[in-house]
């Protein structure tokens, strides 16, 4: 097969590919327009400011096993205690959300988004001020960076107030936060984690389920 022959086979995300429902669900400070890192896919882009600290999502996708996963493209591994990990797998576009669309960083400079656990739920949060022009960049580097590790506290003291406060008293306390970050199921108390199986695509440090 000459390369001209390779080439053509390769397929590339276009707009027209993309479910309404994530085109409606986009937030009015990001659209989708080709990716800058991978040339076959489309990106998230800001179309505003956004500013350090904010929070999208949560991921959405299928659970399902990883046996039960064809491609790790798209997709996040989340600890259960009663279930061990499961995927949630967003390869279907029709199954996924806007977050589907967010990308992965060649490398820590690009980085500009970093990746937690909610409730066994997974958000993406910003890590620096976004300017409007940049694509948003999803990393996946745990709480050995400062201002991640801060983050996630920041994100633990907000889930104690809550778990405090007098509605709280009334209701199941939230899970606590943490990132995703390589652990292993015998390190697992009552927090849940995640790690992801995409990583290696961009020569990321990851366990591998």
């Amino acid at each position: 097969m000459n390369q001209n022959t390779t080439e053509s086979a390769v397929t590339v995300e276009t707009l027209d590919d993309v479910p309404e429902h994530v085109l409606r669900g986009l937030p009015d400070d990001v659209r989708l327009f080709p990716s800058a890192v991978d040339k076959t896919r489309l990106g998230v882009w800001a179309t505003k400011s956004i500013l350090k600290g904010k929070k999208f999502g949560p991921f959405v996708g299928d659970k399902k096993k990883r046996s039960q996963v064809k491609s790790n493209v798209y997709m996040w591994e989340v600890y259960y205690p009663n279930l061990g990990w499961m995927c949630v797998d967003a390869t279907d576009p029709k199954k996924g959300n806007w977050l589907r669309y967010i990308n992965w960083a060649r490398s820590g400079k690009e980085q500009n988004l970093f990746p937690l656990e909610i409730n066994r739920t997974i958000y993406y949060k910003s890590l620096k001020p976004i300017a409007p022009g940049e694509e948003l960049l999803v990393w996946y580097n745990g709480e050995d960076d400062p201002e991640i590790a801060a983050a996630i506290e920041e994100e633990r003291a907000s889930a104690r107030s809550r778990r405090h406060s007098p509605k709280a008293k009334k209701a199941t306390p939230p899970v606590p936060v943490i990132a995703a970050a390589l652990s292993f199921p015998e390190q697992h108390s009552e927090i849940g984690m995640i790690h992801s199986s995409l990583a290696p695509a961009y020569g990321f440090k990851s366990r591998r389920r």
